[in-house]
């Protein structure tokens, strides 16, 4: 964004929590998972898959068959999402499994559940898009693969508006096309 509009200023501030737009004067936000319902507008930009995944090596150490197999094992969590222990595994047309996870312990920030996981933590679940390069590298293994979890939307909020600045659509624009990507 900065090398095509080099005169535009931008602020980065990088958190898991949910930050107040307007209070903090921050014309947008990239929220990942499920949006509450709120005063402000967003646009969904695009999607990710939760994986649940281990470290080759804790994966080594356990036998798991079926998402019931997972309630004794320890599970590194994101501490910001809602129900960080609780999941609603399906596969098919199989009734849905929802299992609650014991806590290892709990990170309030998605990279640092993913880099203690690497370290052989536990198990943890993480978006595909976080993922994909330790499970093709053979860093991490996806456990329960044929079982799905929920897939979460990749939002755009914004304060609400009457206008949007032309900086805040061209963002915008450009990241859209670089998430499709």
């Amino acid at each position: 964004f900065r090398q095509r509009f080099p005169a535009c200023g931008v602020e980065l501030v990088i958190s898991d929590a949910i930050i107040d737009l307007i209070g903090n004067k921050i014309d947008l936000s990239i929220r990942v998972g499920w949006l509450d319902d709120s005063s402000q507008q967003a646009r969904r930009i695009g999607t990710f898959r939760q994986i649940l995944v281990a470290s080759r090596d804790f994966a080594a150490g356990i036998r798991v068959d079926k998402p019931e197999d997972l309630s004794s094992l320890p599970l590194v969590a994101n501490a910001v999402l809602r129900k960080p222990f609780t999941w609603n595994f399906t596969r098919g047309d199989s009734e849905p499994r929802t299992i609650t996870l014991r806590e290892a312990f709990s990170i309030n920030s998605t990279p640092a559940v993913l880099e203690a996981t690497l370290a052989g933590g536990g198990l943890a679940v993480l978006p595909d898009y976080l993922v994909v390069d330790y499970l093709s590298q053979g860093r991490l293994v996806h456990v329960l693969p044929d079982w799905a979890l929920p897939s979460g939307g990749i939002h755009v909020v914004y304060p609400a508006a009457r206008f949007r600045p032309q900086k805040v659509t061209q963002f915008v624009s450009m990241l859209t096309e670089h998430i499709r990507d």
